[in-house]
Order: structure tokens, then C-alpha cells, then sequence
């Protein structure tokens, strides 16, 4: 392939462009979204995590603390979009209850997947396998089931006692019986 003259300066124009036009789309957290649980709830998360804050910014923090709930350009769905997934339950409490544990779960998640890539134990293949398996339960039991084993399995991974490594498709299938994406 023959380049032509200034292709190569094209090229970096048009790069800068699409960078420069991502970075506008980065959400606006001086205008915190009412949709996002309390930003006090994700600054004491930012705060407790020394390591975290000399990598970065409490403002890149929150940011991505909101692309969590609402998705980005990159990852269009986000929390939200896993919440819009749940299967009615068969009575108004156990309804309240798994939308309360699902927003819990939310805030758990969320507060370590926004951290710098080096530092976070929860990564975006994360996300999508949970979100996955969130979606593809037919019913409410297998729904409410798929939150507490990923409930469980967050709360080890942070305390340690689960590998990153170990968080595949195959342990959720084999849990719940669930057919996901053969090698996620």
C-alpha cells in the first residue's frame, strides 16, 4: 500500500477529532444524576482506597462510577440496563427486596469496577458475564438465585478468598444450570 502525502497527518487529525470528541461525552458529575445512588456513598469508597487515589483522580473516579450506571461509548448498557431486566416477583416484598439487593449489589460493583484498570479486582469481562447471566435467567427463583451467587461471589472476590480468574462463565452455568455463551 503506497501512502500519500499526508496521510499520516490526516490520520492524527482525525485521531485527535474522535479523542477529543470521547472526552465530551465523559458524563457530568457536577451535575450528579439523580438515577445513581448518593456520590457521598462513592467518594468515601474513593477514599478508603489509598492505593486508588494516587493512580487516580476523584473526579475520574466518579465518572466512571457514573458510565457504571448509565454506560459510555464504549459499553453502551450499564446497570440501569441490567436493573431493566428483572423479572417480576411474585409478590410486592420479594419484588422490593430484589430490587433493594440489586441496588445494593450495584454499589459494591460499581465502587471497585470505577477504580484505575491496575488497582480494580472487577473488570468489564466481569460485567458482561454478570449482567449476562442476570438476563438469561427464564424465571424469578433462577433470577434471585443468579443475584445471591453473584453476590456472594463479589463479596469473596474482594475479600480475596475468589481469584479473577475463577469468575467464568462455566462456574454460573454449572451453578445455575444456565446456558451462557460456551467460553465467555
Amino acid at each position: 500500500m503506497r501512502l500519500i502525502p499526508g496521510y499520516w497527518q490526516r490520520a492524527l487529525t482525525i485521531l485527535f477529532f474522535v479523542l477529543t470528541l470521547a472526552s465530551c461525552v465523559a458524563p457530568n458529575i457536577d451535575h450528579w444524576p439523580n438515577s445513581v445512588p448518593d456520590q457521598q456513598v462513592f467518594i468515601a469508597a474513593y477514599s478508603a482506597d489509598a492505593e486508588n487515589k494516587q493512580r487516580q483522580s476523584l473526579r475520574e473516579y466518579l465518572q466512571w462510577v457514573v458510565s457504571f450506571y448509565q454506560g459510555n461509548l464504549i459499553h453502551q448498557s450499564g446497570w440501569h440496563d441490567i436493573q431493566t431486566y428483572m423479572i417480576t416477583a411474585p409478590s410486592l416484598e420479594l419484588n422490593e427486596e430484589l430490587h433493594d439487593q440489586m441496588g445494593r449489589l450495584g454499589v459494591v460493583i460499581g465502587s471497585e469496577w470505577a477504580k484505575h484498570n491496575d488497582i480494580r479486582l472487577i473488570d468489564t469481562r466481569m460485567l458482561s458475564l454478570w449482567g449476562s447471566t442476570i438476563q438469561l435467567a427464564s424465571n424469578f427463583d433462577t433470577q434471585q438465585q443468579s443475584i445471591e451467587v453473584i453476590s456472594e461471589d463479589v463479596s469473596q472476590l474482594l475479600n480475596g478468598n475468589l481469584d479473577k480468574e475463577d469468575v467464568l462463565e462455566s462456574r454460573y452455568a454449572d451453578i445455575l444450570g444456565l446456558e451462557l455463551f460456551g467460553g465467555f
